[in-house]
């Protein structure tokens, strides 16, 4: 029994992280993808997702896309993407919560089936059936496992940038989180989150990930400076870029957090007056 609620403990741990990096996958995804004219409204108010009447707004908007183009794969992954959001920051009951994650995992299963190659409909799929599973419970999401990190090297293997590098975010996240009995392993995460960082240097979101790793889970605050000295360097982001420009601020948090030891002073000579 003590083992069995240590998985469920961990597995809890591992939600909770899949929930932080839910919030921070979106970046510049619309703005970034192919042009859709027709779906300008929808990624206009996504990209105001900060405020609830947008974000709500964006969900409808999706919904109505698909239901009038289920033969477009981009007005699925959007649908499913939308779901996420409405689901993650929107929704406060369990039931309707779980409703809306399972949508949205649908609407990108639904997509796939037009586009198998679809990097956006992979990515967004396994966001929605994560979420789906820290719903419902651990256990749920410990069986899922498989075919969620399907999903993702799905998305690396078409687009390894898509969502700045979100898909080896994900999959590091994961690898952080499991314990090594389930197959978790700290040394493939910072791989992951390294490879993030060579995809999409641009992209704070990267630095911190791999920032957390090394300060709380490999003990090495100097390389972790290292790490978030270089993540304060890139490009500003864009004002649509909330969950980057949060990115940033942490990162300058962990930094005054965690400052440069003093250098010692030197003794003065022998003799010196």
């Amino acid at each position: 029994m003590r083992s069995i609620l240590l998985v469920l403990c961990l597995c809890a741990s591992l939600l909770a992280g899949l929930q932080a990096l839910a919030y921070r996958t979106y970046a510049e995804t619309a703005l970034s993808s192919p042009a859709r004219p027709q779906y300008a409204e929808g990624d206009q108010a996504f990209a105001k997702r900060n405020v609830p009447e947008e974000a709500q707004k964006a969900l409808e908007l999706f919904r109505r896309y698909h239901s009038e183009n289920p033969k477009d794969p981009e007005a699925g992954w959007r649908h499913s993407m939308g779901c996420y959001f409405a689901g993650l920051h929107l929704l406060k009951g369990k039931n309707d919560k779980a409703k809306t994650f399972a949508e949205g995992r649908d609407a990108g299963k639904a997509a796939l089936k037009l586009a198998p190659d679809c990097a956006p409909c992979h990515f967004w799929t396994a966001i929605n059936m994560a979420l789906y599973g820290q719903t419902i419970g651990a256990v749920k999401m410990l069986f899922s496992l498989k075919s969620i990190r399907g999903h993702l090297q799905s998305t690396l293997k078409t687009e390894p940038a898509y969502a700045g590098a979100g898909a080896h975010r994900l999959l590091g996240l994961i690898e952080q989180k499991l314990p090594g009995v389930l197959g978790g392993s700290n040394a493939r995460a910072k791989e992951h989150f390294e490879r993030a960082i060579q995809v999409a240097p641009d992209e704070p979101m990267n630095h911190l990930f791999l920032v957390k790793l090394l300060f709380e889970k490999l003990k090495d605050k100097n390389a972790a400076r290292v790490v978030a000295k270089q993540g304060l360097r890139v490009p500003a982001p864009s004002p649509e870029r909330i969950e980057s420009l949060g990115s940033m601020k942490e990162l300058q948090e962990f930094l005054d957090a965690h400052p440069e030891p003093e250098a010692a002073e030197s003794p003065a000579p022998a003799g010196s007056s």
